[in-house]
């Protein structure tokens, strides 16, 4: 319970700084509202050119690319720090305050920030699979909507170990952020159906970056009924678990290994 309330006091804390700048905090929410939304327009006017995608039409894509956008959002909102400890703050000598205190620095970065901006992901994803939703006919069943939450809330647990994982590096090579941003453009992948790509790429993106497990699967499972959701379900949370603990892991032993810059 400690750690909790301490977790929520930073966030607070986080919070109350970030609207301090409130100009920028909008700014930030909306460019990365108005960057998704270019994204779906440019698939608008390919699928208009080109009326299905491997058998898929427009509404089917876009379901597909609203609910990727869930567990990405997720992920965004709760530990973007990340990013900046595998590009800068270690090789900036940002993480010394962190190691002078008596609380694991994992946790310390994870309550670090709040992204607001990641409600504009969480929004503008809902929309896109309510209006597509809408132009589908599909038999809604209560393991597929489970199987949805449990993609969208594990998915995130997921790409955050993901995320920490490849941030570790950056305690022995000073910066691991070009290996992070290679890991996580894989998720453009799984933003759409895993059918269109060869056997290979469908192989990676569910047994190796399982980006396509949490986020292709369960809307197959949805429209198509192609897998069973209740053990869908145990795959992905199985997954996430076994993840987050190697995620941890590799945390552990690679922040042994720092050294300060002395700066």
């Amino acid at each position: 319970m400690r750690y909790v309330h301490l977790y929520f006091t930073c966030i607070k804390r986080s919070m109350i700084s970030r609207l301090e700048y409130k100009k920028d905090t909008i700014v930030a929410l909306f460019s990365f509202f108005f960057s998704n939304l270019c994204s779906l327009a440019a698939i608008y006017f390919i699928l208009q050119a080109i009326p299905t995608l491997a058998g898929y039409s427009l509404a089917e894509v876009g379901f597909f690319y609203g609910f990727s956008m869930l567990p990405i959002a997720f992920d965004h909102l709760f530990s973007d720090e990340f990013w900046l400890v595998a590009y800068r703050r270690v090789k900036d000598g940002d993480m010394d305050m962190h190691f002078l205190r008596p609380i694991p620095v994992i946790f310390q970065v994870f309550a670090e920030t709040f992204q607001p901006e990641g409600f504009g992901e969480l929004i503008l994803g809902v929309a896109l699979i309510t209006v597509c939703a809408m132009n589908l006919t599909v038999t809604v069943t209560f393991g597929a909507i489970a199987v949805l939450c449990v993609g969208a809330v594990f998915g995130a647990m997921i790409i955050t170990s993901l995320k920490v994982a490849m941030a570790a590096l950056a305690f022995i090579f000073k910066c691991s952020g070009p290996l992070l941003q290679v890991i996580y453009n894989f998720s453009s992948y799984a933003k759409y159906p895993l059918a269109i790509y060869p056997v290979f790429i469908r192989t990676l993106l569910i047994f190796v970056l399982p980006f396509g497990l949490f986020i292709s699967l369960p809307v197959d499972t949805l429209m198509y009924g192609t897998h069973n959701p209740w053990l869908l379900c145990l795959a992905i949370i199985g997954c996430a678990a076994v993840f987050f603990a190697l995620a941890v892991w590799i945390w552990t032993l690679c922040e042994r290994r720092y050294e300060s810059t002395g700066s």
